[in-house]
């Protein structure tokens, strides 16, 4: 999942981007990081799978909602961490 996850551009800037901005809606995160609504739609759920980012609304209950999404560091260190293991350990 780590390398799936980082080996992606769209993923690492919105990763950066929230990051560096904090807490975001998703038109937000869209008009920053040069990646189309879809895309960026896409990516926020794989890296809120992955545990990556969070976001103020669960899932099952954004229908009319926008939840505003997070960077989860401990989340990214995890994901680091395995992506590390796989590049050095064989």
């Amino acid at each position: 999942m780590a390398v799936f996850t980082f080996g992606n551009l769209a993923r690492t800037e919105i990763i950066r981007y929230l990051l560096e901005h904090g807490p975001s809606a998703r038109g937000d995160i869209v008009a920053n990081v040069g990646a189309s609504e879809a895309s960026v739609a896409k990516h926020l759920v794989l890296l809120e799978d992955a545990g990556a980012v969070t976001a103020d609304v669960e899932p099952g209950r954004r229908h009319g909602r926008a939840p505003r999404y997070s960077a989860n560091p401990e989340g990214i260190k995890a994901l680091m961490e395995a992506h590390l293991r796989y590049l050095t350990e064989r």
